[in-house]
């Protein structure tokens, strides 16, 4: 693979990874916003999104990696190394770390948003508990003293 090819090739992918992360951290962030307006509808095609998305940055990942194995790179060091050979201005070294940063980004936020649906579920599996007339355990309920236990349930701290 020539210098020439080679930076040509990295700079679309990384110009398609780039993208496909971005429009991934707008679909979290959405996602995000529809969890806390309780809109299911949306949060259904957020996930889809999200889904398709996370399987174009899977496939672009495989890609880049394909980059690694042809120039027999095997570390991260190494990889900035050979990205500034090909692109002495730095510009693809630069676009490789706002990639990885924009990436950290989206699992952070996906973490959160992971959070706050488990936190949803958990409240809504105790509400309906408590609907349907199943007692709950001692600790979850009041003291003779009127106070709540600490610990007493998962509905304490549901936002995020």
């Amino acid at each position: 693979m020539s210098a020439a090819n080679s930076l040509e090739n990295i700079t679309t992918l990384f110009t398609h990874i780039h993208r496909c992360a971005d429009q991934l951290n707008e679909c979290l962030l959405e996602e995000r916003s529809h969890l806390k307006n309780n809109n299911s509808e949306g949060l259904i095609e957020s996930s889809q999104t999200k889904e398709v998305l996370m399987q174009q940055l899977g496939s672009l990942e495989a890609q880049r990696k394909e980059t690694l194995t042809v120039t027999n790179i095997d570390s991260k060091e190494d990889y900035l190394l050979w990205l500034d050979k090909i692109d002495p201005s730095n510009k693809l070294q630069k676009q490789w770390i706002e990639i990885s940063k924009k990436i950290l980004d989206c699992q952070k936020i996906n973490a959160a948003n992971g959070i706050i649906t488990e936190k949803m579920s958990l409240a809504s599996l105790e509400i309906l508990n408590i609907l349907s007339g199943n007692s709950l355990p001692a600790n979850n309920t009041y003291t003779a003293s009127g106070k709540k236990p600490e610990n007493a349930t998962s509905l304490h701290n549901t936002t995020a």
